[in-house]
């Protein structure tokens, strides 16, 4: 089966967790034996051809140059996310191809994306899928995989904060950092959002890294999370690989994610926040007791049957078969 991504952005350019979700999916369909090219809309500062962890990448200017790329690719099924979904259903429809649509949130742009009729609607969490089921007939629930492995390692001392944008809580941790002088920080460079870059004494910040284990999870002791939306929130459970307990905002998608090993903390309550953060740093006893729920947690979070289950479906759609994927 040949299979083209139609998107905007792609690892290695982009490493947010939509992109990395899309790349984990790939990677176990080219596993499966299909043949699978990525074709990007927007990433100037990637070379027109690449190959990357094994997947094929293309890099066109703009949306009509790379649907006009998919055409030519002639694939059996057409996967896409955010901003080209329309595209994409249109483009797989023309050439008879099968349409993927990887769904990351729950904003009402959706419900428009939903009605063109994919094929097949993956959701990365149960909560938006209870909300946008009657949409979706044949649709599978897929969490942002994230295998232990990669990622796990001895935690550090500092307290961090991955995406340095206001949605993502940039303002609570510069205002802990003030607070907690006494305290190290680290600022991890996210990939999407305008990055606040602000210089304090106990505050380092890191660039993107396609290490998280080494450049990040290895120097971190407790993971802040204060983010005004996630659907889901892969920093955190990436986190949770090391042991490393995670303080975050109570959204829907992080209570699913991290479930009985976070720590929430409403956004805008700082005295919580600094309460929480020093608890875990000083009281020994309590920080290995949460750790050991984020490992136990992680290790709940086995994404391999959910993963299998995604290369089902797509083989599944592909040959035409009819009912709910999920």
């Amino acid at each position: 089966m040949k299979i083209a991504a139609l998107v905007h952005f792609s690892v290695p350019f982009r490493m947010a967790g939509s992109e990395t979700m899309l790349h984990t999916l790939l990677k176990a369909l080219d596993a499966a034996g299909h043949d699978v090219t990525v074709v990007t809309t927007h990433t100037p500062q990637a070379p027109q051809q690449w190959r990357w962890d094994g997947i094929r990448g293309r890099s066109c200017r703009g949306p009509e140059a790379a649907a006009a790329m998919v055409r030519d690719l002639r694939p059996d099924v057409v996967i896409t996310q955010h901003q080209n979904t329309a595209l994409a259903i249109d483009t797989a429809r023309d050439i008879r191809a099968a349409s993927v649509f990887l769904m990351h949130n729950d904003f009402d742009l959706n419900r428009a994306l939903l009605a063109k009729g994919p094929d097949l609607v993956v959701f990365n969490t149960h909560w938006i899928a209870e909300r946008y089921a009657e949409q979706a007939p044949r649709h599978v629930v897929v969490h942002p995989p994230v295998r232990p492995g990669a990622h796990a390692t001895t935690p550090g001392d500092r307290v961090t904060l991955v995406n340095l944008s206001i949605d993502k809580g940039a303002g609570v941790f510069y205002r802990l950092a003030r607070r907690m002088r006494d305290v190290g920080f680290l600022g991890v460079v996210g990939a999407h959002g305008h990055q606040r870059r602000q210089r304090h004494p106990n505050v380092e910040i890191v660039e993107q890294t396609t290490d998280m284990r080494s450049d990040v999870w290895s120097r971190t002791r407790v993971l802040i999370v204060p983010s005004q939306y996630e659907s889901y929130g892969m920093a955190g459970v990436e986190a949770l690989a090391s042991g490393i307990p995670v303080i975050a905002a109570p959204t829907p998608g992080l209570r699913e994610s991290l479930g009985p090993a976070g720590t929430f903390v409403d956004r805008d309550d700082l005295d919580g926040w600094e309460a929480a953060v020093r608890h875990l740093l000083e009281d020994d006893a309590a920080w290995r007791e949460a750790s050991e729920r984020a490992l136990k947690r992680s290790a709940e979070l086995d994404p391999e049957p959910e993963v299998a289950a995604w290369v089902a479906a797509v083989e599944e759609v592909h040959h035409g078969g009819a009912g709910d994927a999920g």
